[in-house]
């Protein structure tokens, strides 16, 4: 207690020294407790089920590659259905979709998730009120079920007479057999869950299922993988059999259900974890060296101590609780700058790893992290100064008097070695910085390939009873599109399947049956849909009413389209075999969308065909319902968002219980579609800017130290005659060379490290040479700056007091 008594009055005594380490410390350790929020809820904090460690995540896993893949097949789900003892599971659709419910003739679009059979009893969480399914209910045919989440059975009124009864669901009655306890979630928002019907046709035909397993009592995790994969290799070889071929061997695998969901979001997230442990090292760094300054000027009075007694052991436990103070204090404002951060930065960081980080709490386990942290930095910037200022040469300190002259530049290397790292840290986040904004700089520039100002959208769920065939669906876009286009502003309205910038839906196609299949972006469009986008017809044309169902079918493609499929020949005329036989009429120009295929980017101009929607059969209408929420587009001449009640207007005249579920412009939906690259360049942007500033700060507390402990020698060189500039270069010289060589091995560091954002790097390499140079060439223009304002006082020196200053 007396030395903490003693650091605190020695801090009082040095408030510039004090505030600006408690500073550094609160800034660094508030950015790990933000981040650190978000990693505890997302990869280390358990999920909320019974015995979360007995949950897994059935994968399907390649031997060459590594790489584990959660979509399974409707045979895949039957095969370890019925032959696998040593693990409870259960299915799921793999993806939320909005679904039109009505309930006192209100309708509202409400989240759906479809699951099977035993999906809440493999979770371990039974329903609050009534039941879940049963296997006989989960069968193609099966009875129409819904369970209700607790907010929503709370905003029908919260009434437990409810199970039993029939609500509106997607058109049709459906009875509800269950609501979920009130905390109950699966991650992301769900209103109702209906039965999966798992089948191996249809959907369950493509990799659209996600299985869910909980370890039977008695069972191992080996075992249940051998056995899983065992069951589930013959549909593996049916499904694999080139990759297999290619000995890229698939198989059956089972992870631990929370490493399986956040497989996506775990790279992302870790590289923001590291960006902030890097800024953190630098901010220790920069205090151990201003530690290590401030102790050649306390090396008299450390001097005096151990004539009169006083041990090394004594000295360095002072010395360390002087770090444990500032510590402490910076521990303590790094937690309300942590929490105040995560708090208005939620949606950024959510943004920026793509997951929901939960409400900003300041928890035990948060607390407790943040207090090792700052328990932790007290010995990394506290132990190197403590045992460097306790080594001091008695007979010389003692009689140089506290003469700064006694430094020394042998006393110094450690510090140099420092801020060099410092230094080359910054480069490292600098880099990635740089390469993150670039890349969002590309995705954000890329051209639209439309004219989407004026434009207005809407979205609303057709995965209903009432519109399961084709003339039922045409008819509502036909006459809803009319009443738009009748609204007095509007120039254009079209219907379309999905909208750009979002995902479409992904289909193969053959030039003849039997050749090799391609992947494409499918999207039915109402005939005004090119003129409303303001699409480019390049060749041939687009749709008009003539193309109707009785006509003959044929499709538009895209200029990725004809580069990719047709480059050796003109596309116009050709057939293709995609949705049945069509023929190619008309080449338009690239629209940016969300990818799922390939290796495109977040948004690309991939390979697409657009069909007339008067020529889409009743089958493929059902099937991208199920999966996708067909839009509305109105073109206005004045401003987009005043149209939006007008559009609801239009389509409740046609059917007063179709809701709409969003408005939003074009504008927003791409502002979506790339708010992942922004939010993580703006977070690595803004962590490499501290980074620059502390080593900035470092390299300024270097010189004006090694400028303090040079007086007297600067002094004698401008006596001697010796010019301002000479004397400036003097002092800046050895700091820049020190930040050359930071720069330099920071950039050899960043590019063994740039490998690990190949994943979030679009338009340019992870090695591109100009982001490296800026980088480089940033932080070396910085530094030297830094050295040169205290550098630039010589100038203004007295010789006179700087020799009587030695």
């Amino acid at each position: 207690m007396r030395d903490v008594r003693y650091a605190v009055r020695l801090l009082a005594r040095n408030p510039a020294f004090a505030v600006t380490s408690i500073l550094t410390l609160a800034f660094c350790i508030g950015a790990n407790t933000a981040i650190y929020s978000v990693v505890d809820r997302v990869l280390v904090r358990s999920l909320p089920f019974p015995d979360p460690d007995r949950l897994a995540q059935v994968v399907t896993h390649f031997d060459r590659t590594g790489n584990d893949e959660i979509g399974q097949t409707g045979a895949t789900w039957e095969a370890l259905r019925d032959h696998v003892t040593t693990a409870d599971m259960a299915v799921t659709s793999g993806m939320g979709m909005g679904v039109n419910l009505v309930a006192g003739n209100q309708p509202q679009y409400v989240q759906q998730e479809r699951v099977s059979a035993g999906f809440f009893r493999v979770l371990g969480v039974a329903p609050a009120l009534g039941r879940e399914f049963t296997r006989d209910e989960d069968r193609p045919g099966g009875p129409p079920l819904v369970i209700l989440s607790h907010a929503l059975w709370t905003r029908l009124g919260a009434d437990p007479s409810l199970v039993g009864q029939r609500v509106m669901l997607r058109g049709a009655p459906h009875t509800v057999v269950g609501v979920m306890p009130a905390r109950f979630t699966t991650g992301a928002p769900v209103d109702v869950w209906t039965p999966l019907q798992p089948s191996s046709r249809g959907e369950g035909g493509g990799q659209n299922y996600a299985i869910v397993a909980r370890l039977s009592r008695g069972a191992t995790w080996a075992q249940a993988d051998a056995e899983l994969a065992s069951a589930g290799q013959a549909a593996m070889d049916d499904l694999y059999r080139a990759d297999a071929a290619a000995e890229n061997r698939a198989r059956i695998h089972i992870v631990p259900l929370q490493q399986g969901e956040t497989q996506q979001v775990r790279r992302p997230i870790l590289i923001l974890w590291a960006a902030v442990a890097a800024v953190l090292l630098i901010g220790c760094v920069n205090i151990a060296g201003l530690l290590m300054a401030r102790g050649v000027t306390r090396a008299p009075e450390i001097a005096t101590r151990i004539a009169l007694g006083g041990g090394r052991r004594v000295i360095v436990r002072q010395l360390l609780v002087e770090s444990l103070v500032l510590s402490a204090c910076g521990g303590l404002l790094g937690v309300v700058i942590g929490w105040a951060g995560s708090r208005a930065f939620t949606t950024l960081l959510e943004q920026a790893v793509g997951a929901d980080g939960g409400e900003a709490v300041l928890d035990l386990r948060v607390l407790a992290i943040t207090g090792a942290v700052a328990l932790g930095t007290s010995v990394v910037f506290g132990l190197v100064p403590a045992l460097h200022a306790s080594r001091v040469n008695l007979r010389e300190t003692l009689v140089a008097s506290g003469s700064p002259t006694i430094a020394g530049a042998s006393r110094t290397w450690t510090r140099r070695v420092m801020v060099a790292t410092e230094v080359a840290l910054g480069v490292v986040l600098l880099v990635g910085a740089g390469l993150l904004i670039r890349s969002f700089a590309f995705l954000i520039n890329q051209r639209a390939g439309f004219d989407g100002t004026h434009v207005m959208t809407a979205t609303l769920s057709l995965q209903d009873a009432r519109y399961q065939d084709a003339d039922r669906i045409n008819q509502l876009f036909a006459q809803a599109v009319q009443r738009m286009q009748a609204v007095p502003g509007v120039e254009h309205a079209a219907a379309a399947l999905t909208l750009p910038y979002e995902r479409g839906l992904n289909i193969g196609f053959r030039w003849r049956p039997g050749d090799e299949s391609h992947l494409i972006n499918l999207t039915y469009v109402t005939p005004a849909y090119f003129d409303t986008l303001r699409v480019p017809v390049l060749r041939g044309r687009t749709f008009s009413s003539a193309d109707a169902d009785a006509a003959a079918p044929v499709v538009v493609v895209n200029e990725a389209f004809a580069k990719r499929y047709s480059p050796d020949r003109e596309p116009l005329g050709r057939t293709i075999v995609a949705s049945g036989s069509r023929t190619i009429v008309g080449i338009v120009g690239d629209i940016q969308v969300k990818t799922a295929f390939g290796n495109f980017g977040p948004v690309a101009a991939v390979p697409s065909a657009y069909v007339p929607a008067a020529q889409t059969s009743t089958a493929l209408f059902q099937l991208v319902h199920t999966w996708f929420s067909p839009s509305f587009f109105v073109r206005t001449a004045g401003t987009p968002r005043a149209a939006a009640s007008e559009m609801q207007r239009a389509v409740q005249a046609v059917d007063p219980l179709l809701p709409f579920a969003k408005f939003r412009t074009l504008d927003d939906v791409r502002d979506e579609a790339v708010a992942t690259p922004r939010a993580q360049a703006t977070l690595l942007a803004a962590l490499a800017g501290l980074a620059l500033l502390l080593s900035a700060l470092g390299i300024y507390g270097l010189v004006a130290n090694s400028i303090a402990e040079r007086t007297r020698e600067l002094g004698i060189r401008m006596a001697l005659g010796a010019s301002a500039w000479r004397v400036v270069v003097t002092a800046v010289l050895p700091a820049a060379v020190l930040s050359l060589t930071g720069v330099v091995f920071g950039l050899i560091a960043a590019r063994w490290t740039a490998a690990t954002l190949q994943l979030l790097v679009w338009g340019i390499g992870v090695g591109d040479p100009l982001t490296f140079a800026i980088a480089g060439g940033a932080v070396l223009v910085v530094a030297v700056v830094a050295a040169l304002v205290p550098a630039l006082r010589v100038v203004h020196t007295n010789p006179v007091r700087a020799l009587r200053a030695g």
